[in-house]
């Protein structure tokens, strides 16, 4: 363990300004008859002094008490950072008080908005910001993460990302211990300034252990805040020791082939939570559930839908206990509400500005949903130590509610942490009787899962694809043309734009991708939009993949199919500027795409030859006898039983075994049989409906380029655009074998 400072100081992982908001005073005592001794009070618990009413869990009973708030939910020393001299040392758990300072006065503004019966409160863009960092920090500051951190050597460190712990110390050899590591992350955010701009997220992974700015990025970018207040005045929220880093989650357990023990396989959060007060609750919504104003548009409803459903598409039908939670996005200062939906003001083109503002709605919550988010905070209590609330009876009802609703709310026992999610239990419902409740407890055990792939196989696989991600965040060991964090792809996006396009004969030298946009129904009003809408469609792709890591093949294989089709509904602009950009990235050399593309792109031949594949179909259909053909060509093929050969037939045949003859090459006699052989063998893999599909699809590219030229003539192309969409038809859409294999498809 690291060594401890002479004189221990407690330090709060939750701020005592929130405690304050679960506290009450000590009474005073009654006064005493005179000769009686006076009343002894322990340090912090005098008449007036604040204290908290807990639970506490430590004990093997659960027990009712009263703490100071001055020593609860902390630890001696837990930020002191002992490679600094004395004076020194306690540099982070300072820039952690000056934040809590701001943070407090943010939160003070809410709260009094909130007495005031007032129906919202009004944050500018920098105190926004601000809660937001606040709030990541309270769940990294919290015991579980020390915890996580708190070993002598990168050696002794056992968590899923341990072997990029340990690359990233010897890379970093100021970093003596993970502790060290930990605390210059939150130093980082701290210090952080976060800018409209999003200038901050291409540095952060400079500066601190990358695998976690990955996270940081993530939680600020991919949910949104809102504030929940109890409907009926009688129900109160409660806070425990890991209440800021608890999810509403849907997780997947699986068997692990080496340990033979249930694990988790994946986790998908839906909700976070952050306990302001027992009358107030912020709570972060995952982006992929519904939000009122916005699904009023319905593009923007089923991409939200097309996303959620591919993003859990490897838990299976799954949705949240809180799915209908009434809560929504803050309404922004740069977009107005017509017709019901949101549109920009004028003047404004989208971007942020530290002068905008938003305006949060103080969302009222039934009794239902406060004793659900109640829930959910008791069922992830496995390792607390304490349980605070503000009333006993309003807790005694919420624990009442838990312990005997449905078991979608949670108690299964199933995993790692069956045993100790059984004694929590056990101790809960213990208390529960003593508070006078009567109603049957509902747990359940699942001892048989499904096994998965080998877990330890699936985690190095995810640690390369962090590595790689990691590489490129940090900005060490990277080429300059690769993106500096994966979330600014919209870089490239850009850069992309400005590169020379496909150049086909017939067209000005400068041909960009911007006239190539702007062919597809692109102007400079849309171009935001559709640059935001791309990389959305590029890092969910992505995702996907990497969500449903040990799920079935065959599985994941349709979630992709799933959202291509999706993406096939899109405007063609996008779906276009999503091509450009993924090639690459398959064709690259790094998991990252490079800046810099190339030119002769497949996307832009369809482009150009867009006025032809209207009646492309058309053409073909009335101009090819397809069923003739494909018996035309049945009935020349040698393996037809009924096959006479035509005299062209019979001096094509003479001819070609006279040129095979006369083969100088032994040799080459050889790699012929043998590549006969192995494409006989191919060949026997193709049923009839195969191999009379790739039949016609030979037919269609010996005579595409004469039925097309009609189309051509009519809209003036260059004779280059149909051999190019040639190419793209018949290489990457549909790829057919060399025309002289169509005899050999029976």
């Amino acid at each position: 363990m690291a060594p401890t400072a002479l004189n221990g100081q407690y330090q709060h992982f939750v701020p005592q300004f929130l405690l304050k908001n679960f506290a009450h005073r000590v009474p005073k005592a009654p006064k005493a008859p005179k000769g009686t001794p006076k009343p002894k009070y322990e340090k912090g618990m005098f008449p007036g002094d604040l204290v908290i009413s807990s639970l506490d869990m430590i004990q093997d009973s659960a027990v009712f008490t009263e703490k100071p708030v001055s020593r609860i939910l902390g630890q001696i020393n837990m930020y002191d950072d002992f490679t600094k001299p004395n004076g020194e040392q306690r540099h982070v758990e300072k820039l952690l008080s000056k934040l809590e300072a701001q943070a407090a006065h943010i939160v003070t503004k809410v709260t009094k908005a909130l007495e005031a019966k007032e129906p919202t409160v009004r944050l500018m863009w920098d105190e926004r910001a601000l809660l937001r960092k606040f709030l990541f920090l309270m769940r990294y500051r919290n015991i579980g993460f020390y915890k996580r951190f708190h070993y002598e050597n990168s050696a002794e460190y056992s968590d899923q990302d341990r072997e990029q712990l340990r690359e990233y110390m010897a890379e970093n050899p100021q970093f003596k211990t993970p502790i060290d590591v930990w605390l210059n992350n939150i130093k980082t955010i701290v210090e952080l300034e976060i800018d409209p701009e999003f200038k901050w997220a291409s540095e952060i992974g400079k500066y601190m252990y990358p695998d976690d700015a990955q996270w940081f990025l993530y939680n600020l970018q991919h949910n949104t805040m809102a504030f929940c207040v109890p409907s009926n005045p009688e129900d109160e929220f409660i806070l425990t020791d890991n209440s800021y880093t608890v999810s509403d989650e849907v997780q997947l357990f699986a068997r692990n082939v080496r340990s033979d023990r249930v694990e988790t396989l994946a986790r998908a959060p839906f909700h976070e939570f952050a306990p302001v007060s027992p009358k107030l609750m912020i709570v972060l919504r995952s982006e992929y559930l519904p939000e009122p104003l916005e699904d009023n548009t319905p593009e923007i409803k089923a991409a939200r839908e097309a996303l959620r459903a591919a993003a859990f598409a490897g838990f299976g039908p799954v949705q949240s206990v809180l799915e209908d939670l009434p809560i929504g996005k803050p309404h922004n200062s740069h977009l107005k509400l017509v017709d019901g939906r949101l549109v920009l003001r004028d003047g404004e083109d989208g971007r942020q500005r530290r002068d905008h503002s938003y305006l949060f709605h103080f969302f009222s919550v039934e009794s239902r949903h406060v004793h659900t988010i109640n829930s959910i905070l008791l069922d992830k209590c496995i390792h607390c130590t304490s349980i605070i609330f503000n009333s006993k009876d309003a807790f005694g009802k919420t624990l009442e509610w838990y312990l005997s609703a449905s078991l979608e709310y949670g108690k299964t026992l199933i995993g790692e942490n069956s045993e100790p999610r059984e004694k929590i239990l056990m101790k809960l419902e213990a208390i529960s009787r003593l508070l006078g409740s009567k109603k049957e407890t509902k747990w359940t055990r699942v001892n048989n899962c499904h096994v998965a792939a080998d877990h330890e196989y699936s985690r190095l696989l995810d640690q390369q694809v962090r590595r790689n991600f990691n590489r490129v965040l940090s900005g060490k060991n990277a080429p300059k043309p690769y993106l500096n964090t994966f979330d600014r792809i919209s870089a490239a996006i850009d850069e992309v734009m400005k590169q020379p396009g496909s150049r086909h004969e017939g067209t000005s030298p400068g041909f960009t991708p911007t006239s190539q946009y702007q062919m597809l129904g692109g102007s400079i009003h849309t171009a935001e939009k559709d640059k935001e809408q791309t990389l959305l469609m590029m890092t969910l792709r992505i995702k996907i993949d990497y969500w449903s890591r040990g799920v079935d093949e065959e599985i994941r294989q349709r979630n992709r199919d799933l959202l291509i089709a999706e993406y096939l509904r899109m405007p063609a602009r996008r779906l276009w500027g999503y091509m450009r950009i993924v090639r690459y990235m398959y064709l690259s050399d790094s998991f990252f795409i490079p800046i810099r593309l190339k030119p002769e792109q497949p996307e832009d031949a369809v482009i150009y030859g867009i006025p032809t594949i209207e009646n492309l179909a058309v053409s073909l259909l009335s101009q090819t006898p397809f069923a003739g053909m494909a018996l035309g060509v049945w009935a020349r093929n040698p393996r037809n039983p009924n096959y006479h050969p035509s005299p062209s037939d019979s001096s094509s045949s003479s001819s070609s075994s006279s040129s095979s003859s006369s083969s100088p090459d032994d040799d080459d006699d050889d790699d012929d049989d043998e590549f006969e052989s192995n494409l006989e063998a191919s060949l026997s893999l193709f049923n009839i409906l195969h191999r009379t599909e790739l039949a016609l699809r030979v037919i269609c590219r010996t005579r595409f380029l004469g039925i097309m030229e009609s189309e051509r003539l009519k809209h003036n192309l260059h004779p280059q655009t149909l051999q190019n969409l040639k190419k793209v038809f018949f290489t990457a859409v549909y790829p057919t074998p060399p025309d002289d294999w169509r005899y050999r498809f029976w």
